[in-house]
């Protein structure tokens, strides 16, 4: 996967040697995006990067897809200045990521006041509180619509409540609940105009970042388990073999979905139509749907494959399934495979037509 990254693009300023994620530059500035927010390197190397960072851990992997979505929406929907100031952050080390889940029943909301903007209420589960320094947060307007803010956390005093965060896996996302009461912001640091963040293709597409990530925690389950039946010569047992054989299939076809998925992203980025946007939604959709469906399959196999011995430390394979098992727990699975459904509806029926118009030229 080292391979498919891309060398740092010119239009990406020089980056620092250090970032908040311990990754190195080239992977870290993958982030820098066009005006568009289409990553500058290309969406090939934005899919490699997250099966890489994934694969090494999936709270990592957390993190750094929302490092990518942050700069993005920035690069994306920012102004021209708030580009640039994005591309220095990145360059520098700064790690941009989105909170958008609200507190129940104490949204985060944004209210004007003269030339400031106020902020209250709290945000849960927002990854790397303590580690990301340039999170864009959405906030609710006094008409109901959202906007996005990007808070520089130097000059933010937020109040950080890890107390809560005791999670099945994932412990090390950071994932906690911040307050944002009276947090006051400038007009500069309002991203794009109301309602801009849901927008699409881009808000259900982006779905694709979490499932390449479950993807490279996938890789590393098959990689992890063949080594530690070779280290116990249990790699020649017919049953083992049979098991590690559907890991490696559910591995493959979770990237090669991934990969159809990257392609689906670039035809997009070369041209914004209705079509290949509603064909990007409709080939994430099934990709994220095929990555669970390889990730639940790959975990039960592999508790199978290494038993007992294999869920004790120092063996990787406790953390990886939980970690992986709450990272699979992403917001409306049922939804994007009722579009699934629908399409395949509709499919079905060109199919059909097709099938019947050959059939009848082919009589005539």
């Amino acid at each position: 996967m080292r391979d498919l990254l891309l060398p740092r693009s010119n239009r990406c300023p020089p980056a620092a040697s250090e970032n908040a994620l311990g990754l190195e530059a080239s992977v870290f500035t993958i982030a820098c995006s066009d005006e568009r927010g289409v990553p500058i390197a290309g969406r090939p190397a934005e899919l490699a990067a997250l099966r890489l960072v994934g694969g090494r851990d999936l709270s990592l992997g957390r993190l750094y897809e929302g490092h990518l979505n942050g700069a993005q929406l920035v690069a994306r929907l920012g102004t021209a200045e708030q580009r640039s100031r994005a591309l220095a952050d990145i360059a520098a080390g700064r790690v941009f990521g989105v909170w958008n889940t609200q507190e129940p029943g104490d949204p985060v909301r944004i209210a004007a006041h003269g030339e400031r903007f106020v902020l209250s209420g709290a945000k849960t589960w927002a990854s790397g509180a303590g580690s990301i320094t340039r999170p864009v947060v959405t906030a609710l307007r006094d008409d109901g619509t959202t906007q996005l803010c990007l808070l520089p956390m130097e000059r933010v005093p937020a109040a950080v409540d890890p107390s809560s965060w005791q999670p099945h896996g994932m412990q090390r996302s950071d994932s906690f609940r911040i307050s944002f009461d009276g947090i006051e912001l400038r007009a500069s640091d309002l991203i794009g105009a109301p309602q801009a963040y849901e927008q699409q293709p881009w808000f259900w597409a982006g779905a694709w970042r979490f499932a390449a990530a479950q993807s490279g925690a996938v890789e590393r389950l098959f990689v992890e388990t063949a080594a530690y039946l070779r280290a116990r010569e249990r790699d020649t047992d017919v049953f083992q073999r049979v098991r590690l054989a559907e890991i490696r299939i559910a591995s493959h076809a979770a990237v090669h979905w991934l990969e159809a998925a990257a392609r689906a992203w670039s035809d997009f980025d070369a041209a914004e139509t209705p079509s290949n946007a509603a064909r990007v939604i409709d080939v994430i959709d099934m990709a994220r749907t095929a990555v669970e469906t390889a990730a639940v399959d790959t975990i039960a196999r592999v508790l199978r494959s290494v038993g007992a011995s294999g869920l004790v430390e120092p063996q990787p394979f406790s953390r990886l399934v939980r970690d992986l098992e709450m990272y699979l727990r992403q917001p409306a699975p049922d939804a994007a495979l009722v579009r699934v459904g629908i399409a395949a509806v509709n499919e079905a029926l060109a199919l059909r037509r097709a099938s019947i118009a050959s059939s009848t030229g082919c009589e005539g």
